[in-house]
């Protein structure tokens, strides 16, 4: 039994009768048509379509997916003003974009989490786990030419295993088909932006089909540089590229290939603004730049081992390269500069045994993962100990990481109307890590009371430097080099029952724990060295799934309570450069998700989406200044949005939504300085089809011009600021063969 991907809107969740759920290699995606004459109208659904679950292992259908997840079809990508894995994932319920677009937190924990080390939030592109930054922003995200995008919101360690504390978001390109398609689009962008790309494939042989995909994205944005006089302090300049290969010999009709290959070029201005000058500016003295490279391949093999057993194969191999360089003390004053650069290598294969006999269907698996990151900072004309010392030098770091996983889940159906879930991962990581600091420092005024006689002006020699060092520790940073090893091994347990109450009705109760690893945390400045453990959460939750009015109105909602210990939390001003993580916190969070989507007749369609969270720290002490009693940050307390869309109708076609997120800290100690003020958002997209093949779409983004304060930095009587996209308008011719 094949189900049809189909076009649905916002969250495009579907409930159906109790059935066998469908695998991944039961899910037929539906090719371009070839265009006509005229434009076709386009039938309108009079119910809405199967969906099915890919981010979960065992594929299936969301009616039978406790998990709470959201689902954006090809088609709703492009009927929404969207342009990347943020825009998309951030419409829905307790989900929020953060850090100035930098990244995302779900249910109010950040991709980065609070403090620690390490992700919290896995982003899967073909399979494949993207590196940290490039899963946040600087990566291939974007939305043009993507098959899916999915996100589950809640822990995903057992699925996905490391770096799921949070969820986990599921990016799907479009694959090769044995039709040949062809599709472009050239636009511009207020502020003298541009967006073209281009994309399409086909058959090169009977049994071999590829497609190719590229796109070329400038957004210059609209913070205002005041000393350097320059209007594109926050852009975005994005270049990605995706080749790939689908292959079925003849010779075995059960094997499957898929290869797939992506990079992404990016630029970035900086996204911490001082504002002393007023709202989205910038005094910076040093102009910002971030340049990133991200290469990814993926191998995905399949082959079906008689009629109750398939294996699959998944190979990954990803290569990130970032440059940084910032302005030290962001401001017009000459304090200095620093080049920060960072490599991620990251090579992983994953085995998985498929079964599906009877009432039982299940998963075996095995993941590895070897990965290698490297960071360094080097440090120009820096300002430190009150304007006393000048500082220059290197700051390096590596990390090792190898990861081994063992993994099952199954379903049993053992009443006609009930199944039980079960699933288990044990996850073994061993890490090394490494960090040093060579500083040289320059003494630029006397200071009083020292008892040592040093020139002005004249770089010190590696003896005075480590002296004033050890008698001034609070001011002048030490060399230092520190090594050290860890390894942990964890249970991760899941399990869930679901009751298949009606034929549209299915509720489902589940608990799960998530984790991140533990590991070493070296400070910045001084080469602090602190170990700590892993942190878990334990979470349960309720599920419901229905569908009403004749199967034209769908309505899923997750309740869900986490309890999270041993929290990794950074100790230490955030703001500073001496901060070390500890397993020093203890808090909870609880809420609800609800997502709705309602066929209104003719070819409109309604969708909404909302989120309930309360948050709380129970324990954290950070420097004597106790935090219990706060709420997380980046954890609003509502989240919702109303959108409408209209299906291609009389060559017209569009989407309309309004998304509303209530004010939120940035910061665990609740400083009001940090507060960001509740936000509304509205946006559109009109389309018109000018001939067959051609079409005119304009859009817009923030269209009230929301100041869309996403979260501040609050160093003593200083706070810089991160704003998400100012008022954003466009427009886009579009051809397809």
């Amino acid at each position: 039994m094949k189900f049809r991907v189909a076009a649905l809107l916002g969250p495009a969740l579907v409930v159906s009768a109790h059935a066998q759920s469908p695998s991944p290699e039961d899910v037929e995606v539906i090719s371009l048509p070839e265009a006509a004459a005229e434009p076709v109208e386009r039938a309108a659904p009079e119910t809405l379509d199967e969906i099915v679950v890919t981010g979960e292992k065992l594929g299936r259908s969301l009616a039978e997916t406790m998990s709470s997840a959201a689902i954006a079809t090809g088609e709703d990508l492009e009927a929404a003003p969207v342009s990347t894995m943020k825009d998309v994932v951030s419409r829905y319920g307790n989900i929020v974009s953060a850090a100035g677009d930098r990244e995302i937190a779900i249910r109010g924990v950040p991709q980065g989490g609070i403090g620690g080390e390490g992700d919290t939030v896995s982003v899967y592109l073909d399979g494949v786990a993207l590196p940290s930054r490039a899963a946040g922003f600087a990566g291939p995200v974007s939305a043009w030419d993507l098959e899916r995008v999915e996100v589950l919101r809640g822990a995903q360690s057992t699925n996905q295993g490391r770096n799921s504390l949070a969820g986990s978001v599921v990016l799907e390109s479009r694959r090769p088909t044995e039709e040949w398609d062809l599709r472009a689009r050239a636009g511009v962008i207020s502020r003298g932006g541009h967006d073209t790309a281009i994309a399409g494939g086909g058959p090169l042989t009977d049994t071999l089909s590829f497609r190719i995909s590229g796109q070329d994205r400038y957004d210059p944005g609209n913070i205002h540089n005041v000393t350097r006089n320059e209007d594109d302090a926050g852009r975005e300049d994005m270049r990605n590229g995706r080749v790939a290969l689908a292959w079925r010999p003849e010779s075995a009709s059960d094997y499957r290939l898929l290869y797939g290959y992506t990079q992404a070029d990016t630029e970035f201005g900086d996204p911490l603004h001082d504002t002393s000058e007023g709202e989205r500016t910038q005094t910076a003295d040093v102009r910002g730049v971030e340049d990133d490279r991200t290469r990814l391949h993926s191998l995905r093999q399949a082959f079906a081992l008689g009629d109750h057993w398939r294996v699959e194969a998944i190979t990954g191999w990803a290569d990130f390269d970032n440059r940084y360089v910032v302005d030290y003390d962001r401001t017009a004053d000459d304090g200095g500069f620093s080049e920060n650069t960072q490599t991620e290598r990251l090579i992983s294969q994953e085995l998985r045994a498929y079964w599906d006999a009877g009432p039982v269907r299940g998963v075996l698996g095995a993941y590895y993962a070897d990965g290698d990151e490297r960071s360094g900072t080097l440090g120009r004309d820096v300002a430190t100990a009150g304007g006393l010392v000048r500082l220059d030098g290197t700051i390096d770091a590596r990390t090792e990481t190898r990861t081994g996983a063992l993994f099952a889940e199954a379903d049993w159906d053992f009443a006609r109307f009930w199944r039980l879930t079960a699933g288990v991962r044990v996850n073994r990581e061993l890490s090394r890590h490494d960090a040093g600091a060579e500083l040289d420092l320059t003494l630029t005024g006397s200071v009083p009371g020292l008892p040592l006689d040093l020139p002005i002006g004249v770089p010190l020699p590696d003896a005075a430097s480590d002296a004033l060092a050890t008698l001034l520790p609070a001011f002048v940073p030490p060399d230092y080099a520190e090594r050290d090893r860890t390894a942990f091994t964890d249970v991760l347990p899941r399990v869930a029952l679901t009751w298949f109450a009606t034929d549209s009705t299915t509720l489902g109760l589940s608990y799960q724990e998530g984790y991140r690893s533990g590991g070493i945390s070296v400070s910045f400045f001084g080469g602090a060295v602190s170990a700590f453990d892993p942190e878990t959460t334990r979470t349960v939750e309720f599920a419901t799934r229905s569908r009403w009015l004749d199967g034209r109105l769908s309505l899923n909602t997750n309740t869900f309570y986490t309890d999270w210990r041993d929290q990794q939390v950074t100790i230490g001003e955030t703001s500073g450069f001496e901060t070390v993580t500890e397993n020093a916190g203890r808090s909870h969070y609880y809420g609800l998700e609800a997502e709705v989507v309602m066929l209104l007749g003719g070819p409109l369609e309604l969708f909404a989406s909302a989120g309930v969270l309360r948050s709380e720290f129970d324990d954290f002490v950070n420097d004597g200044e106790d935090y219990a009693g706060n709420a997380f940050p980046y954890a609003p307390e509502h989240t919702a949005t109303l959108g409408l869309t209209l299906k291609p109708w009389h060559r017209i076609g569009g989407q309309v939504s309004v998304q509303a997120i209530d004010d939120f800290y940035s910061d665990p100690d609740n400083d009001p300085r940090s507060r960001s003020d509740a936000r509304v958002l509205l946006h559109a997209r009109v389309d018109y089809q000018l001939t067959s093949r051609l079409s005119l779409a304009v859009y817009g983004r923030n269209l009230t011009d929301d100041r869309n304060e996403q979260g501040a930095l609050v160093a003593g009587d200083r706070v810089a600021k991160r704003y998400g996209e100012a008022r954003t308008v466009g427009a886009l011719v579009e051809w397809s063969l």
